[in-house]
């Protein structure tokens, strides 16, 4: 039946997403047909000529799986839309499958005729039969090997299949010659699949054909050779057994056949789409290394002008004659200022430490740490905050284990752990830095008694900047870029981190290493 016709005839009652992807999708074969499950794979309806396909009246209400042995264990599919190509349905009979669900969790199994493409087995057949009546004539006439050898007259590039590779039949034909291919030799065999490296992906289904009892044959998809550096052509195989013995024959595409235009035209854009891909994949890496340098150069220019304008206000601040000249307002005012201007340098040196992290401008070396080495450093940088907050920095744990890291990494990571919960520990709150180990791994846990926080807040704590500013408890401003440095050096080190918390019970890292 032609396309313009299914809509107007025997789916006229469809979705129009299904006659979409009918209209769309399926390839202009004769013998379709269509069924309709629920999603348990129960059969709703077919239509359509499945005489060809199934061995009796498919029947409503019965797993469709159970009457289509060929689709058994498809439904539902594991992708949406699932196509199977070249599936053996009834003797001589070939199909593709097309399985789709659609936004009602219907499932939609279309099926089409596709032993046509089988059909350039026919030549093949025919120098058979002749060969079988030539040897019953003579038995000095040739094997069927030597029948296989002429194939080349039809194009075929011919291979018979031993154990460890592949023997030439006759002479290759002209157009493998055009592909400028050379093929790879093991001893006096040929390496088939290090010429044509798309023939492993068909290995499985043409082992399938060779390691039978009986005679068989089974085709391949299309892939694409490049002649001449600009024009391309299109080949497909098919794996044979005859009389015990294995043979692949490997042919150009017709472009006469319509069918086959059809095939060539979606290998053509499908080659454009990965091209596409792989061009605009190469552009992205550059434009997000361009970012990564940028912001490190601004970043790093930005610290002296930024410690320059805190300095001069901390001046203004201690200077005696400056302070009695200026109203409580103008003090404050500025104040503020050096406030905002040390939280922009906080936040500054942060997106400094991010870009070259993301460049790769770091190399981990490990050495011996003495885990109060770590905590000294910590408590010196975070003494002005936890002092303004009164908050306790605590020791705990055992001060005799060695920790093997970059201690200039790892003293970063804990600072911006214990960073994070100066900020969100209320005033006169704890937070202690442990060192402990167990029978596999040795463990650092930065644990807090602030505000905590929900679950669906510590889900996505590490993963990355975020636009969202979270409020501390004296009104500070977090990003969460702090945390992502944290997991980007945790994950250089090959150490896990994991959060534990609870609103209003305070939060606890855990650094496994």
């Amino acid at each position: 039946m032609p396309k313009a016709d299914l809509k107007e005839n025997m789916f006229h009652d469809l979705s129009e997403n299904v006659v979409r992807y009918i209209l769309n999708e399926i390839p202009p074969y004769v013998g379709l047909v269509v069924l309709e499950t629920d999603q348990d794979g129960m059969l709703l309806r077919w239509m359509g000529p499945w005489e060809r396909y199934f061995e009796r009246l498919p029947e409503k209400g019965k797993l469709l799986d159970d009457q289509a042995p060929f689709i058994f264990g498809m439904l539902p599919p594991l992708i949406n839309p699932m196509i199977i190509s070249h599936v053996r349905v009834k003797e001589q009979v070939y199909a593709e499958v097309h399985i789709m669900m659609d936004e009602n969790e219907r499932i939609w199994v279309f099926i089409i005729d596709q032993s046509r493409q089988v059909e350039i087995i026919h030549p093949i057949v025919q120098l058979f039969n002749q060969e079988r009546l030539s040897i019953r004539q003579d038995k000095k006439h040739s094997t069927a090997k030597g029948t296989l050898s002429a194939l080349y007259l039809l194009d075929y590039l011919s291979f018979e299949k031993v154990a460890d590779g592949f023997n030439l039949l006759g002479i290759a034909p002209d157009w493998f010659h055009n592909i400028s291919k050379q093929f790879v030799m093991k001893g006096k065999l040929i390496e088939l699949y290090e010429t044509f490296p798309y023939l492993e992906v068909f290995d499985i289904e043409a082992n399938e054909v060779w390691k039978a009892e009986k005679d068989g044959k089974t085709v391949s998809g299309i892939w694409e050779e490049t002649i001449k550096k600009t024009d391309r052509i299109y080949l497909h195989a098919l794996a044979l057994r005859h009389e015990q013995r294995n043979y692949l024959l490997i042919k150009p595409v017709s472009q006469e056949n319509d069918q086959n235009k059809s095939f060539i035209q979606k290998a053509r854009e499908q080659r454009l789409t990965l091209d596409q891909l792989a061009s605009a994949e190469k552009k992205l890496k550059q434009l997000l290394g361009f970012k990564d340098q940028f912001v490190s150069i601004i970043s790093h220019d930005l610290r002296s002008p930024i410690g320059a304008v805190i300095s001069l206000a901390d001046i203004l601040i201690r200077d005696a004659s400056v302070n009695g000249s200026l109203s409580s307002s103008q003090t404050e005012l500025l104040m503020d200022i050096k406030n905002e201007m040390i939280r922009l340098l906080d936040y500054n040196d942060k997106l400094y430490q991010w870009s070259n992290l993301e460049l790769g401008n770091f190399k981990i070396q490990k050495k011996q740490i003495r885990p109060i080495d770590l905590f000294q450093y910590v408590e010196k940088m975070q003494w002005n905050k936890l002092h303004a907050k009164k908050i306790q920095l605590l020791f705990e744990g055992d001060n005799k284990l060695l920790i093997e890291a970059d201690e200039t990494l790892l003293g970063q990571a804990l600072n911006n752990l214990v960073g994070n919960s100066v900020k969100f520990t209320p005033e006169g709150g704890s937070i202690s830095i442990e060192f402990y180990a167990d029978k596999l791994n040795k463990y650092i846990q930065v644990k807090d008694t602030g505000l905590g926080m929900d679950k669906e807040t510590s889900s996505r704590l590490f993963s990355g900047f975020t636009r969202k500013s979270t409020m501390g408890t004296f009104g500070e401003k977090g990003t969460g870029l702090g945390l992502g440095i944290v997991k980007k050096i945790v994950d250089a080190h090959d150490f896990q981190i994991d959060v534990q918390s609870e609103q209003g019970k305070g939060t606890n890292f855990i650094i496994k290493m």
